[in-house]
């Protein structure tokens, strides 16, 4: 999956979750969410590397703010 259809999967499972939800609110919830799975993956790694992993991470944040 492209970090683009990540992030508005993301996005898009937040806003049906929650009632009376608004877009600004999923894009919070979907960033809170990527920066705890770049944090842990970065911690888990070590020595503050990035693998692909944690660049599509950053990726899928990106794309998450930009729409």
């Amino acid at each position: 999956m492209t970090p683009k259809d990540k992030a508005m999967e993301l996005m898009l499972k937040y806003y049906k979750l929650i009632p009376m939800n608004t877009v600004s609110f999923s894009k919070q919830c979907a960033t809170i969410a990527v920066d705890e799975i770049i944090s842990n993956s970065l911690e888990w790694m070590g020595c503050g590397q990035e693998d692909e992993e944690i660049l599509y991470w950053k990726e899928v944040k990106q794309y998450i703010t930009e729409i």
